[in-house]
């Protein structure tokens, strides 16, 4: 039995926490929706919903199901665990993929996706329409200044932007209008099982899209992916929107400057690929440069948290080597003296299936420390540990804690810190900073 989200009144997430579930949360509070939700502990982000209106448990033991509520479950909770036990075939009762899928058959998406960028990308189109006074509907799963969580419901006769994850293969059965896609990178094996099944995943999307896509053509899967009437951009080859040089490119034989807060030559590429998104749908290029110059980023990209005695301390959520690689590049370009990271690797899965690339991944760092391994769920696996990746440059540090004590005489004015990684290693930097002030 098929249902509609305007059937329902009230609506109940599993998992609200997380990123992705609490701008779901926001997005149909905003509509209209009575929406409260369960996560395990108090967090930053269930503060914000709080803020926001929206009540949100820590304890669901006594929770019971009523067939005119609407339920979404979180990919990351085991269904079988919960008072939805036995009504997991009840047709109110959804997992994020298929709230996703049932949310794009009642409205034209505007889809943003690839192994990196999504989130930052889909949080600044969202900011270029705001800025340009254009109420439309956006779900992305970050934090900015400009929306707090990113999930907003705005003129129901415009599209919805929409962040559109390959975790899982959330989207898969998305139903999508226009579709830009940064890049396709090794991760989520462990889903997919192997990179040439991640690659058939972002084909099956690319081609089941409606209309145009917006295809990185830097990237060499997606090069071999892009259909003929599809738009293209890149640095190195010929394409639509063709990147100049770091602050300019060229669209139909004009030249134009890109003036941005944001540090790092991905973050340049993401832009240009938002831009030709954006003017697709029609915003002129010249609004959308005006608006990216006011945008300030989204919370743990490449995030500034504060400075001590002339040193810089950022945070960062890059938990694959692509990523940090990426991230502290940009850091060091920008740094007069030593570029020291913090990393805490994310799952044992990812560990194990990334190490030689993630032990790799700091040739920008001047010193390395790794904390032991943030689990997200996992049981360990014998072998893979933070210990693997000691070296001349990398140290292992078992205790967060010990981390503040041992960097206070390994830092000089002009240095930057770096904190970075998916899990709780975002709460570091602060304590480093309020050490150092205490001390």
């Amino acid at each position: 039995m098929s249902i509609s989200i305007n059937t329902f009144k009230s609506c109940y997430i599993v998992g609200i926490g997380g990123s992705g579930m609490s701008s779901i949360a926001k997005y149909l509070f905003q509509k209209g929706l009575e929406v409260s939700g369960y996560d395990q502990r108090s967090s930053y982000i269930t503060n914000l919903l709080n803020n926001d209106g929206i009540k949100v448990d820590f304890d669901i033991s006594n929770a019971t199901y009523s067939s005119e509520t609407l339920y979404i479950v979180s990919s990351a909770i085991n269904m079988e665990s919960i008072f939805l036990s036995d009504f997991v075939k009840q047709p109110n009762v959804l997992t994020r993929p298929d709230f996703l899928k049932l949310l794009s058959a009642s409205v034209d998406v505007i889809g943003i996706t690839g192994t990196h960028g999504k989130t930052s990308t889909t949080a600044l189109l969202a900011h270029m329409f705001k800025f340009n006074d254009i109420d439309i509907s956006y779900i992305y799963g970050g934090v900015t200044s400009f929306n707090g969580i990113g999930g907003h419901y705005g003129d129901k006769n415009l599209p919805l932007i929409l962040e559109t994850d390959e975790a899982f293969n959330t989207f898969k059965d998305i139903q999508i209008k226009n579709l830009l896609v940064t890049n396709i990178d090794h991760d989520h094996i462990d889903y997919f099982g192997s990179f040439e099944n991640l690659v058939k995943a972002f084909k099956h999307v690319i081609l089941n899209v409606e209309g145009k896509c917006v295809i990185n053509v830097d990237d060499d899967q997606l090069s071999k992916l892009i259909r003929s009437e599809d738009i293209s951009y890149s640095s190195s080859k010929d394409s639509n929107y063709k990147l100049n040089s770091y602050s300019s490119f060229l669209f139909e034989g004009n030249k134009f400057k890109i003036k941005t807060k944001l540090i790092g030559d991905h973050f340049i590429s993401n832009i240009i690929g938002a831009i030709a998104l954006a003017n697709l749908n029609g915003l002129s290029i010249e609004q959308s440069l005006n608006a990216i110059e006011h945008f300030t980023g989204v919370k743990r990209r490449t995030e500034f948290i504060g400075e001590f005695n002339g040193i810089n301390f950022y945070d960062d959520y890059g938990h694959h080597p692509t990523e940090i690689k990426a991230t502290t590049k940009a850091l060091k370009e920008h740094t007069q003296g030593k570029l020291i990271v913090v990393f805490q690797p994310h799952r044992y899965t990812r560990t194990r299936d990334n190490f030689n690339d993630l032990s790799k991944s700091f040739e920008y760092s001047d010193l390395t420390l790794i904390t032991d391994i943030y689990s997200a769920g996992e049981k360990p696996i014998p072998g893979v540990s933070s210990l693997m990746f000691e070296s001349e440059k990398i140290k292992y540090v078992k205790s967060p804690r010990m981390v503040p004590p041992y960097l206070k005489n390994k830092i000089s004015p002009g240095d930057t810190v770096l904190t970075i990684g998916a899990g709780d290693i975002t709460l570091l930097g602060p304590q480093i900073l309020k050490y150092l002030n205490e001390n």
